[in-house]
């Protein structure tokens, strides 16, 4: 029973957090008013919808160290600078290039690559240097530092 009360004030608190409804409003003599008190915010926000299969190995052509990884999008209410890092990635192994479509990402804090049209999208493909041919699978952390324009 005490579970059935804590789930039932958690569903009814959450309903009150995230409102959404019709009005009826009913005519009685005249007229009839309503309102309704919005929020809006003016802080930045970055969307990013990456479509790839999380259970995958990436394969890596052998000629140009490229591996495609899917597709990706950065999306801001506002114009935005970004840039990469790789705290895990094998010794010896390195990130030549990481791309979304035909943008090549910045790897440096410095000068991160500038979003400008607030939107990025495309392929992500990264390009390794450092491969020998008898590398075994290897994991890499990809970190990615949004900024204001």
């Amino acid at each position: 029973m005490r579970k059935l009360l804590v789930l039932v004030t958690l569903g009814v608190l959450l309903g009150s957090l995230f409102a959404a409804g019709n009005v009826q409003l009913q005519l009685t003599g005249q007229s009839v008013s309503w309102s309704q008190t919005l929020t809006f915010s003016v802080r930045q926000w970055i969307k990013v919808t990456w479509d790839y299969d999380e259970t995958q190995t990436f394969a890596i052509d052998d000629a140009t160290g490229e591996s495609v990884i899917g597709n990706i999008s950065f999306q801001s209410n506002k114009r935005f600078k970004m840039y990469y890092a790789t705290p895990i990635i094998p010794n010896g192994v390195s990130v030549s290039a990481l791309k979304v479509g035909s943008t090549t990402l910045s790897a440096d804090q410095n000068n991160p690559t500038d979003v400008s049209s607030k939107l990025l999208s495309g392929q992500l493909s990264v390009v390794f240097s450092g491969l020998t041919p008898d590398q075994s699978d290897f994991q890499v952390k990809f970190e990615f530092t949004f900024m204001p324009f």
